[in-house]
């Protein structure tokens, strides 16, 4: 038994009224967090090369902020508090060099959001309403449960477009399986087209989402080009792209859980190749394909849903050449990036991903089976 923490996103339908009040909660977010970096900036301009200057000042804090802005009695408390914490934690990433320098958020973003945390249980969801600070019951499409015995630690309210939604992070007791038995295994490689070939031979056959709304989105953003900037048209058109794009981000990551979560229902050891997906992306011809694939995030997705049903993905090396070895014979050997056949001197030929597949296959056994018994002698 481990405690877990977890996400679950799910849809919100607010009244007019509520509305009117999260974009104003968005309003006094953003505001808070501005006037807090326009403070950061300038003493970091007055005192950047002294650091003990820099921690002993006194800076600002919600409380002194509301006291100028009483409106921002209206809304959430937590909510400012969380923007504030945010700020002091962006700074600490930025002068700990692990994380750019905060910039300032605009009213124009498509996406704005805030997050409160829960104090008393003043977030719960009650039927088909999420009871929230402020807000009340909202109504929320329940796609699917929160865990039995969970507990609402705290909410991010987000605006995408024109729709609104709450990531809810989650508590709850996880049962982990302590011994784990494996009856269907299964190894990935990845695709450019199509995601991934398994090691049975099947394909993902990922839609490849962006890329069909290419000429879609060109038209949009030809039309965007066309308005005068910050006029209604123009803020109009925009709205109207970023709806678009979101359709499209939405379209990928609903293929990739269903994707995902077939792959965790069905087998009990996934084997999956360690990509340098940043390496990648430098290169021209595989730029687009990566970022409309999204293998990370596939990836990610894999990780979560395994580590829930107590299955096991296992990452192999990253350097192992599972293109380059003969699945039958072992052999390695070079092979060019438009063939599309893998050809051995032993005789054996075969679709170069599915030999791939088989590979990575049977070397993610090995490497369980070695960090388990501390051999990689496998028994057939």
């Amino acid at each position: 038994m481990s405690e877990t923490i977890k996400g679950y996103v799910y849809r919100l339908n607010p009244t007019t009224q509520q509305i009117n009040l999260i974009n104003q909660t968005f309003g006094c977010v953003r505001k808070m967090w501005n006037i807090l970096l326009f403070e950061r900036k300038s003493i970091y301009e007055l005192y950047g090369k002294y650091p003990e200057l820099l921690k002993s000042h006194d800076y600002l804090n919600p409380k002194t902020i509301k006291e100028q802005f009483p409106y921002m009695y209206d809304v959430d408390s937590q909510s400012l508090t969380t923007a504030w914490l945010h700020l002091k934690q962006a700074y600490s990433n930025f002068f700990n060099k692990s994380h750019n320098e905060p910039q300032y958020k605009s009213r124009h973003n498509p996406v704005q959001s805030y997050t409160t945390h829960t104090t008393n249980d003043n977030i719960r969801i009650e039927g088909t309403y999420l009871k929230l600070p402020k807000l009340g019951p909202v109504k929320i499409k329940l796609h699917r449960a929160l865990p039995h015995g969970s507990i609402i630690k705290a909410a991010t309210i987000k605006r995408d477009g024109k729709r609104y939604y709450v990531s809810l992070r989650v508590e709850y007791e996880h049962l982990s399986q302590l011994e784990k038995t494996f009856e269907k295994a299964i190894g990935l490689d990845y695709t450019l087209q199509g995601l991934y070939m398994d090691s049975e031979g099947n394909k993902a056959d990922y839609p490849n989402y962006y890329k069909k709304s290419l000429k879609k989105l060109a038209r949009e953003q030809r039309i965007l080009s066309k308005r005068v900037k910050g006029s209604a048209n123009y803020l109009k058109q925009k709205e109207k792209l970023a709806s678009l794009h979101l359709h499209i981000k939405n379209q990928r990551k609903d293929f990739l859980h269903k994707a995902s979560r077939y792959l965790v229902n069905t087998y009990d050891l996934i084997s999956i190749e360690t990509l340098d997906l940043t390496e990648m992306a430098k290169t021209k011809h595989f730029r687009k394909s990566i970022s409309d694939t999204s293998f990370g995030t596939f990836t990610r997705y894999l990780e979560y849903k395994a580590k829930d049903e107590g299955k096991t993905l296992i990452k192999i090396e990253k350097y192992y050449p599972s293109t380059k070895t003969c699945s039958q014979c072992g052999r390695e050997q070079d092979i060019l990036l438009s063939e599309r056949t893998y050809h051995c001197i032993c005789g054996h030929e075969m679709d170069r991903d599915l030999n791939a597949a088989i590979n990575i296959g049977v070397q993610g056994l090995i490497q369980y089976v070695k960090n388990a018994y501390g051999t990689d002698a496998l028994a057939w």
